[in-house]
């Protein structure tokens, strides 16, 4: 139950996520995919400071900024490298804490997981059928 419950609510929010963007005009560009991954990836960041543990915060800000400059990276180059982090991103979210020390509450690896996914397979989706981004 730790697992599925959060798992579902990211999905239900990442789902929300994927129509807003819709709605809001902004799916079909590159911008909106790579500022995304940056503020996902800066959760973690987030926490290790909450933590207070220096190592925590060092160790997490560099994975942020591994994911950032993935984020540039493919919004420069290959828009298929943004749809990538997304998906590794949430692949980190769940081996994360067998890894590394994860300051990040328990639920939301599975949270987190459930977003980066469906966000990961918009974006592929779009790609597949041909829709550049902007």
């Amino acid at each position: 139950m730790m697992f599925w419950v959060p798992l579902l609510a990211g999905t239900g929010l990442g789902v929300i996520t994927v129509a807003l963007m819709a709605v809001g005009g902004v799916m079909r560009q590159r911008g909106t995919w790579a500022t995304t991954i940056v503020a996902i990836a800066s959760f973690y960041v987030v926490f290790a400071i909450q933590s207070g543990d220096t190592l925590e915060i060092v160790a997490h800000t560099g994975f942020a900024a591994g994911f950032s400059a993935l984020a540039i990276i493919g919004a420069r180059t290959s828009s298929w490298l943004l749809a990538a982090a997304l998906l590794a991103h949430g692949i980190f979210d769940v081996v994360a804490e067998s890894m590394i020390a994860n300051p990040a509450p328990g639920w939301w690896g599975p949270f987190c997981l459930g977003i980066d996914v469906v966000l990961a397979l918009a974006l592929a989706t779009m790609l597949w059928r041909r829709k550049a981004l902007d």
